[in-house]
């Protein structure tokens, strides 16, 4: 019995009768995929509901290495590469001599093109079909590999509430969502690409290195994790795929707990201010994903006074219901930083400075000097 073969049955005996498959909360209506700040509506499942989807998950990644590897098998028969006769010769699996078969067929095609030379029909054809395997063939790798990451996943999954357990869905869905716009001009994280856990050695997907981290990020800050939540319901697939990646790899974790549950307020203002429109034509350290996992970074920062954090979201509230024809101009250093004391009494008189201010035809006002700086006007 093949690995992949224990791996399905496995999962499917543990799979409840009556269990579905939880919605992709990043594809809408007929496929459709908001881009930028966006709202995707929490999941209310319980947390039975939701391991006996990322069971199902795991299921249709084993089903769909199973069918790619009957493809593979047909896909050989067709062109005559002998793959199965190959990997029985070499004592390896057909998807790795596959692979490694198209890797020496791409230096071959490059040696004649180097030497000037130019591909033959035949030649052309042959590459073109051990392309398409190849493809195939890592497509098997990663669907075995998912299956494997997800069903380690639900190993230690059972100690984890609710709302962490759906971020863990989150990420397994993110690693199915498919853009309808062309990644060469707006590119995204890709939670299918495989590589190695720097702290293992060991061959993952991003899919499965972030799911390997969470349980562990779950019990040492709750609400970091509460916080990378919102953020997720709050992004695009795009932004959500980025933030993950950079949230297990790099967030602060210990003594933040009142910073990250201050922040989460500012996750929806923040997101609607700065994630708003296309994706980013580079996912650059210049680019708006980037600022806003600055900013969301830079506020949970240990040195932020929480009460600070609070009194930035009322300021966001205040400027964005008061006088929206003058933009604010908020440094939020300045503010999570600030002499609570001061911002708080001149918070208070913020609306009539902001009316004022609009009256008088200004375009824009600095908020946090203000706050930060001024004397109560009253």
């Amino acid at each position: 019995m093949s690995f992949l073969s224990r791996i399905t049955g496995r999962v499917q005996d543990v799979v409840p009768q009556k269990a579905e498959k939880l919605a992709n909360r990043f594809i809408g209506d007929g496929g459709f995929q908001p881009m930028g700040a966006t709202f995707h509506a929490p999941r209310t499942n319980t947390t039975e509901e939701i391991i006996a989807s990322l069971k199902l998950l795991a299921k249709g990644e084993a089903d769909k290495a199973e069918k790619g590897r009957k493809y593979l098998q047909e896909l050989s028969d067709e062109g005559a590469y002998s793959l199965e006769r190959l990997a029985k010769d070499s004592s390896q699996d057909i998807v790795d001599v596959a692979l490694e078969m198209q890797s020496r067929n791409v230096e071959y095609v490059k040696n004649i093109l180097r030497q000037g030379g130019t591909l033959s029909g035949a030649q052309r054809q042959e590459y073109e079909e051990l392309l398409q395997i190849a493809r195939v063939a890592h497509s098997i790798k990663v669907a075995e590999l998912k299956t494997k990451e997800i069903t380690e996943f639900l190993k230690v999954a059972g100690d984890m509430p609710q709302r962490h357990l759906s971020l863990a869905h989150d990420v397994v869905d993110l690693s199915n969502t498919h853009a309808m716009i062309n990644h060469d001009i707006f590119p995204t994280v890709n939670f299918n690409d495989i590589g190695q856990a720097k702290s293992t050695g060991k061959r993952t997907t991003l899919m499965g290195y972030v799911l390997n981290l969470l349980p562990g990020l779950s019990k040492a800050n709750p609400k970091a994790v509460d916080l990378a939540e919102t953020v997720v319901s709050h992004s695009d697939d795009t932004n959500a795929k980025f933030f993950l990646q950079r949230f297990v790899d790099g967030f602060p974790f210990v003594g933040t707990e009142k910073q990250a549950e201050a922040t989460e307020a500012l996750v929806e203002p923040l997101a609607n201010s700065i994630l708003k429109g296309m994706p980013s034509m580079d996912l650059g350290p210049r680019s708006k994903e980037q600022t806003f996992f600055n900013q969301i970074r830079h506020l949970c920062s240990e040195d932020s006074k929480p009460e600070n954090l609070r009194l930035l979201k009322q300021t966001l509230d205040t400027t964005d219901s008061v006088a929206p024809n003058v933009d604010a101009d908020i440094n939020l250093d300045d503010i999570r930083l600030g002499d609570t004391v001061r911002i708080k009494e001149n918070l208070e008189v913020l609306p009539q400075v902001l009316e004022n201010a609009e009256a008088q035809g200004l375009r824009t006002f600095d908020v946090s000097g203000f706050l930060t700086k001024n004397v109560n006007l009253n």
